[in-house]
């Protein structure tokens, strides 16, 4: 049978009985809210259980005897989580792990500077990459939703979103440009890249707003979170690469 473990915001503490030094247990997918699927609670109520990692652990449960640990915290950035990535990830001396990170660092502050540059996220990025390849870990890098900027804008509206991100293009282009360092990590790196974004964009048919929100597959509220159906999307991804 399979276990799913989920870490709090701020909880750096390794769950109970974890496997250190010992043969490999199961599945990490270590990243933000996308990983996490904290706004569940409040966006999806309905589909509580139905999370990409929770899809995955159903997938586990077919006769297979492991642990899918589910290291996503709301709002991190990759600073955060490399000061996690040890007790969260390498001490549970796991089999694959997933790493969706990019959008909080994106994020412009109010002077118009990303929460972590561009340099700083890409040498994040290779480090978790470099040490997971010297355990001899599967690893899966993903890429991040399309935005849909109009409901990003408006959800924000008293901060005047829409002019700060102006000059990169609208967030969505902006996003996507950090998403292109994890594409050239993975390629540098020769890793195993899943482009969700690709995939959405693909599914959606063009890479607009309206297209966006008619493909059911990122949240109409906020616009910045997969839905029920883009997680379904990812987890059908992720399991096919984690058979392989």
């Amino acid at each position: 049978m399979y276990r799913i473990h989920q870490y709090q915001q701020g909880e750096l503490e390794a769950p109970a009985d974890p496997v250190v030094d010992e043969e490999k247990t199961g599945f990490i997918a270590f990243g933000d809210s996308n990983t996490s699927g904290s706004y569940f609670k409040d966006q999806y109520p309905e589909y509580q259980n139905n999370k990409w990692t929770d899809q995955v652990a159903a997938e586990y449960s077919k006769g297979m005897e492991t642990d899918v640990y589910n290291a996503g915290v709301s709002g991190d950035e990759t600073n955060e989580g490399m000061a996690r990535f040890k007790k969260e990830v390498l001490d549970l001396n796991p089999s694959a792990v997933s790493i969706m990170f990019g959008l909080n660092d994106a994020l412009l502050l109010s002077n118009g500077q990303p929460q972590v540059s561009k340099a700083q996220f890409e040498k994040n990025i290779k480090s978790m990459v470099t040490q997971l390849k010297a355990k001899d870990v599967k690893i899966l890098l993903m890429t991040n939703p399309p935005v849909n900027e109009e409901l990003y804008y408006n959800f924000y509206s008293t901060k005047n979103l829409k002019q700060l991100y102006a000059d990169k293009g609208g967030i969505r282009k902006w996003t996507n440009s950090y998403n292109d360092i994890v594409r050239k990590v993975a390629k540098d790196q020769k890793v195993q890249l899943i482009d969700n974004y690709a995939n959405a964009i693909a599914k959606a048919g063009s890479e607009t707003d309206s297209a966006i929100s008619k493909s059911g597959l990122v949240d109409n509220l906020i616009g910045l979170h997969w839905s029920p159906k883009g997680n379904s999307m990812i987890a059908y991804s992720v399991k096919y690469y984690l058979s392989k």
